[in-house]
């Protein structure tokens, strides 16, 4: 019989780098029952892992992704790109909506060993083609069976998504914004919009969002951006953060330009999450992975502490689950990454086609998925820079 006072896995000889508790220091980890116990020295456990060299930090949280594999044509697989890539807990962000969601709880939420949230859009098909923009026919829109399929998978859905760009929606957003709105009002969930080529400028949608909303793609460099043409932050999203609206980097294809972030940071906007937006167009470049996102925010001129805090107990209080999720606190889910970080230049693109020599990089080596622990490969993105670069 197991001693239950010996912990089932502890992990050792690692940096723990907890922001959302103010953690970073040598300590071990130790888990019990698929949760943390308390850390420090670990003792005696039933399984010790020596994370010497690692950086271990609470289970990654990809705010938006899409995993909707087989139908959207944005799916990926997440357990591959997700969990094995140093993700705990990945947020679809309205692959599916009303119709389709069933389909995608049975057949991807309920089969992959990564954690998965959604956003639900508020179009009845959600994201499926790119042959047509999913709302621009707004019959396709029904905030009544938005609210209708979220009551009935709480534990799943976190909100609503709309997207809001030119190509989604025309060239007028305001209808798609005020259905998409009535259902997440109505729900008390925060609603998600994409806003890269919106037509309308920044402050305007900002003054239709409200507390807990999100605004991902925040470092886009197209129209309708939070940068005025001189560079200098738009007033409304200040005011917007003050109100608390969360902003969020949703990196994408064509959503996260280099010179946005780096002039938004100095002007001390960071983001409040960072995701990766990571889809079947992205996944072999410009995005790659989370790890990648995050290594490029670094670069950007963020901190390890503020980076890791976007990527874990930010993202879990977005969806409402903090003190759940993102946190290595006693009691919480046992997710755990551990990063090699790896010196040694890297050419690695944005979405606006710019291309960096980003310095460093963060290398997922360890992944902790509720007490299950698995040794990751290493994957390191994008080409060496030319000699001489």
């Amino acid at each position: 019989m197991t001693d239950p006072a010996i912990p089932d896995l502890a992990i050792t000889g690692g940096r723990v780098v907890d922001p959302g508790r103010g953690v970073d220091d040598p300590l071990s980890v130790a888990i019990t029952g698929g949760r943390f116990t308390a850390p420090g020295d670990a003792g005696q456990a039933a399984e010790t892992i020596d994370a010497s060299g690692l950086v271990l930090v609470p289970g990654l949280v990809d705010l938006h992704t899409h995993l909707y594999h087989g139908v959207s044509h944005y799916g990926i697989d997440p357990d591959a790109n997700c969990l094995r890539r140093g993700v705990t807990t990945a947020v679809d962000a309205g692959s599916a909506g009303a119709q389709t969601f069933p389909g995608f709880r049975r057949f991807v939420i309920e089969g992959a060993q990564t954690r998965i949230f959604a956003f639900l859009h508020v179009a009845v098909q959600g994201m499926i083609t790119n042959l047509v923009g999913e709302l621009e026919d707004l019959r396709w829109a029904s905030p009544a069976q938005a609210i209708g399929r979220a009551r009935e998978h709480p534990d799943v859905i976190v909100g609503v998504k709309v997207r809001l760009g030119y190509q989604m929606v025309g060239n007028d957003p305001e209808p798609a914004l005020r259905l998409a709105r009535q259902a997440s009002e109505q729900l008390g969930l925060p609603l998600m919009v994409h806003i890269i080529d919106m037509r309308k400028p920044i402050s305007w949608l900002l003054s239709q969002l409200g507390e807990g909303d999100i605004v991902t793609h925040c470092f886009h460099a197209s129209e309708g951006g939070i940068l005025a043409p001189d560079g200098r932050l738009d007033p409304a999203a200040a005011r917007a953060r003050a109100r608390g609206i969360v902003f969020d980097v949703g990196h994408g294809a064509g959503s996260f330009a280099y010179r946005v972030a780096r002039t938004a940071i100095a002007q001390g906007f960071p983001p409040d999450t960072v995701s990766s937006d990571l889809h079947a167009h992205n996944v072999a470049g410009p995005v790659y992975d989370q790890a990648t996102t995050l290594s490029k925010l670094v670069h950007c001129g963020m901190s390890l502490a503020e980076v890791i805090r976007a990527t874990t107990c930010a993202p879990a209080s977005a969806i409402r689950r903090a003190g759940e999720l993102g946190s290595l606190a006693p009691g919480s889910a046992a997710d755990l990454t551990g990063f090699e970080f790896r010196t040694g230049e890297r050419a690695l693109p944005d979405g606006a086609g710019d291309t960096e020599v980003v310095a460093a990089l963060a290398v997922p080596r360890l992944v902790v998925r509720a007490g299950q622990a698995h040794h990751l490969d290493p994957v390191t993105p994008g080409p060496e820079p030319p000699a001489g670069s």
